[in-house]
Order: structure tokens, then sequence, then C-alpha cells
């Protein structure tokens, strides 16, 4: 399933989005992270206060998954093209098989060849 590059580029896509936002908006995504990891088991989660190393690895981590999805990104891409020309080809070798097969069907039978000459 993740073999698909048109997969991989929308994982990718998520990737930096997330990236982007936590590079830009680390507090704001740290808080976020607490409520929905830990919302469901503990209240008043809303009124926790990240620390300001944590706020830094947020934005540092940020800023690895956005290189990380751009890379992904275009190496799923250049994946996409290499796959549209491989596919052009076996096509383009099809047509030609199906060619020569229609020309063989009109040979009138075999061929006496005079290798002494």
């Amino acid at each position: 399933m993740l073999g698909s590059p048109k997969l991989r580029k929308a994982i990718a896509a998520a990737t930096a989005a997330q990236g982007l936002l936590s590079l830009l908006f680390p507090k704001r995504m740290a808080k976020l992270g607490s409520r929905l990891l830990l919302g469901m088991s503990y209240e008043n989660t809303g009124e926790l206060e990240p620390r300001d190393w944590y706020v830094d690895s947020t934005r540092a981590s940020g800023l690895g998954m956005l290189v990380g999805g751009l890379f992904g990104y275009i190496l799923a891409d250049r994946a996409d093209d290499k796959a549209a020309a491989a596919a052009a080809v076996e096509e383009a070798d099809a047509e030609d098989d199906t060619e020569t097969t229609d020309d063989e069907s009109d040979d009138d039978g075999p061929v006496m060849v005079d290798i002494d000459e």
C-alpha cells in the first residue's frame, strides 16, 4: 500500500504540514498534543503549561518533520515520474510486439538460405 507514489506524496505532505505548524506555533502544538494524549485520562489538561525546553524541543522536531516531509515528497515525486516513464516504455514495447506478430502472420513459410555463397 505504501508502494504507491501518490500515497507516499500525501503522507509526506501531511508530515511537512505538521512540521511547519510545530515550527511556527510550538507552544500551541505542545498544548494540543497534551490535550490529545492526556485528555482522555486526566482532567483539566487545558490548564497545563509546557516548559520552555519542551517548547524548544517541539520547535526542533517540527523543523525535522518539515525537512523530512519535503524530502519524502521530492523522492515520491521522482518515483512517480520514473514509474510513468517505465509504463510508457512498456506500452511502447507492447505496441512493437503486436506489430511484429502481425507481420509474422503474413509469412509465406520457411526460407531457404544458401550458406556457401
